[in-house]
């Protein structure tokens, strides 16, 4: 099933005779984005892969909310015209080449200029091997984030997520899908006639657990996507299990098990077999999820009546209640460094994406929406990722934290939920 990728935001504008700057314009101020244009990589050899680095690297840099950035058609190969720049007030530009050097064996040679001092701010050639154009694009990308920012990129990067298509009869195919970190090269890497719920990739984005339906229960197992190697089912444990979140280490998972009907959070040691109880209440503990240094989880309850936040440290055993705005708080999850959770919050009858600051117990409503689902941040905490409903349809949204810019990742036929963002590889 392919996913593409539909930038309800976007709009693609012609203008600057010479030049022709394909103009991206986002429906939104961008207040603080940085302007800047990305001319056509000169390709030099033979390459089966069509593939548009520019336009890959623009839309990598725009979908981060902190970039300004057009496409022109000019390839450039001798002297910049950095007067005509100046005068459509552009910062920085960026160009390279794509060279065939052997049979199998490509460079990729990059380069950003300062507009207003006409200086290089960084040149590279980086080897790569066929059939990794577009993963370079997205390596490229990174490293003009970083250039220009001071800050890690996260486009070099996966998502997990799962698709709902029906038959014609009626029946559902669930899928759960690895891609590109902008939804390209959709990989199906678990088809089953039974609801698959909550992927979540290990922190060397080297394995996958989720939730199955397939045995008539709710289990979890946990995959290798690269690997032909047999998928892992997790015990029964004596109760249903799901939620999954992998601990930094790799080794273990927190996950909810229904004893006696009673949820609770506990700790499973893949390698060890060990099963550790993390809370015990008689309310309902559920979707656990690790901070950064592996020493918190921060974990939905409704111990006090109301659906609320709360946060363990698992070496003083202490829980501290994390939300207090509102009736209704959900599905936490740490940003990167640790510093915030992303949730989802109830106003009124909707559910919205919001951003709590966990010293200072601010809480902040990203969205409009009547019904996100399933944040997480990218690995440099600059983005969000979540599922919401647009027109009566399930999609992703990536949003900003720079500037609260959304971006739509829409399916053409069905439905896709539960995504989940990748680490970096090693």
């Amino acid at each position: 099933m392919k996913f593409s990728k539909t930038l309800i935001l976007f709009s693609i504008l012609l203008s600057f005779s010479a030049n022709a700057l394909l103009e991206v314009n986002i429906i939104k101020s961008k207040e603080d984005a940085f302007p800047l244009v990305i001319t056509p990589f000169e390709m030099i050899g033979n390459f089966e892969e069509d593939v548009d680095l520019a336009r890959i690297i623009r839309d990598n840099l725009n979908r981060s909310g902190h970039f300004d950035a057009n496409s022109t058609d000019k390839l450039i190969n001798g002297a910049i015209d950095f007067d005509f720049y100046q005068q459509h007030k552009k910062d920085a530009i960026v160009f390279g080449k794509i060279r065939q050097v052997s049979d199998n064996v490509n460079h990729a040679e990059i380069y950003v200029y300062d507009v207003l001092t006409q200086k290089a701010l960084y040149q590279k050639k980086i080897a790569f091997t066929n059939g990794a154009l577009r993963k370079i694009a997205h390596a490229l990308s990174d490293r003009i984030y970083f250039v220009l920012l001071g800050q890690k990129g996260a486009f070099n990067t996966r998502l997990s997520y799962v698709t709902v298509s029906e038959s014609k009869k009626g029946s559902r195919t669930y899928r759960l899908q690895i891609s590109d970190s902008d939804g390209y090269n959709p990989k199906t890497v678990v088809k089953s006639a039974y609801p698959i719920l909550s992927p979540s990739w290990s922190f060397d984005q080297n394995k996958l657990a989720y939730v199955s339906f397939k045995n008539n229960r709710s289990e979890v197992f946990v995959i290798h996507p690269f690997l032909k190697i047999k998928p892992i089912k997790l015990p029964k444990f004596d109760g249903i299990a799901s939620s999954p979140s992998w601990h930094p280490d790799g080794e273990s998972i927190a996950l909810t098990i229904s004893k006696k009907g009673n949820k609770d959070i506990y700790l499973y040691n893949l390698k060890t077999k060990e099963l550790k109880r993390l809370t015990k209440n008689i309310s309902i503990d559920t979707e656990a999820n690790f901070s950064p240094d592996g020493k918190s989880i921060a974990f939905t309850s409704n111990r006090t009546g109301q659906v609320q936040i709360y946060i363990k440290n698992l070496e003083t055993d202490k829980i501290k209640r994390a939300t207090f705005k509102g009736t209704y708080n959900a599905k936490p999850v740490f940003s990167p460094d640790g510093k915030d959770l992303a949730l989802i919050h109830r106003v009124g009858k909707d559910y919205r994406l919001a951003l709590l600051n966990i010293a200072t117990r601010d809480l902040t409503v990203m969205t409009q929406n009547k019904s996100d689902e399933s944040p997480y941040f990218s690995p440099n905490g600059g983005m969000i990722i979540f599922a919401t409903n647009r027109d009566n349809k399930g999609i992703l949204s990536i949003i900003s934290l720079h500037n609260n810019q959304i971006v739509e990742l829409t399916q053409k036929d069905g439905v896709v939920r539960e995504p989940s963002w990748s680490n970096y590889s090693n």
